[in-house]
């Protein structure tokens, strides 16, 4: 079908009329709008500056004679399959068949250039961009672990800290394996289904969330603990810190590395002069208090203090995967030294402080009102008014940081959703002024102020709520790192870690989770609602196909439903922008590369795009060189599979060239196809470049492992295949194709 009768399908002739002319309502006007610039889209992308391979132009590429027998079969396939699309046409991309190409004027590109690291950032950089997150928890854990363990604390601590070093491992593994930025979305991306990758990506959305709100209620009392502003109130002083870094956010203000460096300095020196402060005061009153509070009478049993407290213990290590989410900004090797950095710090913060307030601060204060700014409490009774207030201004810039980090965290998640056709389009729109996604800030700021209206800034049911999403994605985590090692098992691993540490980070996680979920079984609501709403969200961006053809059919047929969009705009309009969205939908094309002629993995990755992809034109690509000749029977294969699936158009590409990321990108840009909707086979070792340069090539098949019964001995098949290079051109006499 060419081009323009696509188009034309897409404008119903009436809207040339004079009806619609004489109604230009603004919402018709946008949509018209909407409409004229994805048909140039489409436009573009069905005529690709690509060229059909001939009958002499595959001789020419094969060095062999054409097959004339399976040219005759394939093509009595195509013409029954072709005589059948008239009930498909709204299912397959533009309603035709696939064809095959050849790529050529493909210019030369340097694949021997190395990557230029010195725009990424180093090791103290990441550090702190993660470590503020990461230490920042001790503001609001402290008061929260007293009231769980009582004098136990730092033991719950050590646990936790015993967690986090299993995790240390877990994390370097999977994530030097597949180092690209989104955390247990790309892990699950590259490793199962795009639907389970978004269903967890969802988790990670309402742990920002909950960062965010914590973050902003927690700074709101620090800054209330001092006299200047006792005043003010936690819940409207959060949403304003919530409203100012949304305002930062949309005039276009990104994350520092500097600024954090400085800042993660200013915080660790704040922390010390603290700890020495304490010491000095502990040496020269002694440790009555400590005594006293031993002899705590709401201390909880031993086993009690342990379980619950390690819950709480374990808050103190949110944003241990903070560093996960922008692995790609990160020098080469620096990734690892951030796990240890963070895990040495917290480790050491999280023990210490609680065991300091609990030798300085009767826990009946550390338990009660004072507990939501216990490290000010601390400051004042070991260094006065001042410490106090130098503690304070900490905690407002290192948990605004925090702030800043969900928001810029959420907004790339959400581009990288978006981008992969996981969430709606507009959520990675852009605004003509600052060119910042608008919608994506404006949605997260309503959804972290209600959040924070709802809960009326109780620190520990925000605390709940963040504990149940962060614990849930790091045993995702390690969960689908076991699952990795058995799904990708040739994917190369930098660095391999024993599976013991995924086991024991995983039983430990699970330990903590229902001791969260028995201390608060009533925050499992808020938090159904909130996952159950992002969920919702992405399953009805996989739905859109079917929820607009349902749409479509439905003004067709009722006549109620046609009033009722009347009243909005013209009915014409409503079904042509439907039709429009339906088509751009079915011709957004993928890419899959193959580096062999094997049906199988093919066929294979046809399933996988029809189960996972709403894109319905598929382009198979074969890079070669000269000395390596395009494997045989390639074109054929393609082709009967482009038979076997009627609803998807199948294309096969070869292009001269290396397989490299510059080829990749060439070939994105040529064939306007976006490089995370390409598809690779899992690499192996000898691969020659390395994940995070292929520009976020999808991984998503193994290759295939050799049978264990091949090279055994046994009959030779007798007769030809179908499809050998030696097949004689004629078939069995009253041949007629495929039925």
């Amino acid at each position: 079908m060419e081009v323009d009768a696509v188009l034309h399908g897409l404008i119903p002739s009436k809207l040339s009329g004079g009806s619609l002319a004489r109604r230009n309502s603004f919402v018709e006007k946008s949509i018209l709008k909407t409409v004229e610039v994805e048909a140039k889209q489409l436009e573009s992308r069905l005529r690709p500056d690509i060229t059909l391979i001939t009958k002499d132009l595959r001789c020419k590429l094969f060095e062999r004679p054409g097959l004339e027998g399976v040219d005759s079969f394939l093509e009595d396939c195509r013409r029954e399959v072709r005589n059948g699309l008239g009930d498909l046409d709204d299912n397959k991309a533009d309603g035709t068949m696939g064809a095959t190409y050849f790529m050529e004027g493909v210019p030369y590109l340097d694949t021997s250039a190395e990557d230029d690291n010195g725009h990424k950032i180093g090791e103290l950089a990441s550090t702190a961009i993660c470590g503020n997150d990461i230490t920042a928890s001790c503001f609001y854990v402290v008061g929260e672990l007293s009231r769980n363990a009582g004098v136990y604390a730092p033991l719950c601590t050590m646990l936790s800290s015993a967690t986090l070093y299993c995790f240390r491992s877990v994390y370097a593994e999977v994530v030097t394996a597949l180092p690209l930025n989104g955390g247990i979305y790309n892990l699950l991306l590259n490793s199962s289904t795009k639907q389970a990758a978004s269903v967890a990506a969802c988790l990670t959305i309402l742990s920002y969330t909950a960062t965010g709100v914590v973050s902003s209620v927690s700074a709101a009392d620090y800054l209330k603990c001092s006299p200047m502003f006792g005043d003010i109130e936690s819940v409207p002083t959060a949403i304003g810190i919530l409203g100012f870094f949304a305002m930062l956010m949309l005039m276009g203000m990104q994350e520092s590395s500097a600024v954090a460096s400085l800042l993660f300095l200013f915080h660790l020196s704040t922390l010390f002069i603290l700890a020495v402060f304490s010491v000095f005061f502990l040496q020269d009153e002694g440790l009555g208090q400590l005594y006293a509070n031993f002899a705590w009478e709401k201390q909880p049993p031993f086993a009690n203090s342990i379980f619950f407290g390690f819950s709480s213990a374990m808050l103190g290590v949110s944003g241990f995967e903070t560093s996960a989410n922008f692995v790609e900004e990160q020098k080469p090797g620096v990734f690892p030294k951030t796990l240890t950095n963070m895990w040495v710090s917290v480790s050491v913060i999280n023990i210490f402080l609680p065991s300091l307030a609990i030798a300085v601060i009767p826990l009946d204060d550390l338990t009660g009102s004072k507990a939501a700014y216990a490290l000010a409490v601390l400051a004042e009774r070991v260094g006065g008014p001042l410490l106090r207030d130098i503690v304070a201004i900490d905690a407002l810039l290192v948990l605004s940081g925090s702030v800043l980090t969900s928001y810029v965290g959420v907004v790339g998640l959400f581009q990288r959703m978006a981008g992969d056709r996981c969430l709606p389009e507009f959520f990675s729109e852009t605004n003509s002024w600052r060119g910042t996604p608008h919608y994506t800030i404006l949605v997260f700021f309503a959804v972290c102020s209600s959040m924070c209206i709802v809960l009326d800034g109780d620190i520990g049911a925000l605390a709940a709520i963040y504990s149940i999403s962060f614990l849930l994605v790091m045993g995702l985590f390690a969960f689908c790192g076991l699952w990795m090692k058995i799904n990708r098992p040739t994917l190369p691993r930098p660095i391999e870690s024993h599976p013991m540490f995924f086991v024991i980070g995983l039983l430990l996680v699970a330990f903590a989770f229902t001791a969260v979920v028995l201390l608060h079984p009533e925050m499992l609501t808020y938090f159904y609602v909130y996952y159950g709403i992002t969920t919702l969200m992405v399953m009805l961006t996989f739905a859109r196909e079917n929820i607009f053809t349902a749409f479509l059919t439905l003004l067709s047929h009722s006549k109620v439903a046609g009033a009722a969009i009347k009243c909005i705009m013209h009915k014409d309009v409503a079904e042509m922008w439907i039709r429009t969205k339906l088509k751009t939908l079915r011709n957004q094309g993928v890419v899959y590369f193959t580096k062999s002629a094997s049906i199988s993995q093919i066929n294979r990755a046809v399933q996988y795009i029809e189960q996972n992809e709403e894109a319905r034109w598929l382009k198979v690509i074969h890079a070669y060189t000269e000395d390596e000749p395009i494997p045989p029977n390639l074109l054929e294969y393609v082709q009967m599979l482009d038979c076997v699936y009627p609803k998807i158009k199948i294309d096969c590409i070869v292009v001269r060239g290396e397989f490299s990321p510059e080829l990749v990108q060439y070939i994105s840009t040529r064939l306007s196809v976006p490089v995370n909707s390409m598809f690779i086979n899992c690499p192996k070792h000898n691969f020659k470049h390395s994940l995070d340069r292929m520009g976020g090539v999808r991984v998503i098949l193994n290759s295939e492992k050799a049978s264990l019964l091949e090279g055994v001995s046994g009959p030779t098949p007798t007769g030809p295949s179908p499809l050998s290079p030696t097949l004689d051109n004629s078939y069995p006499e009253g041949h007629q194709g495929m039925r």
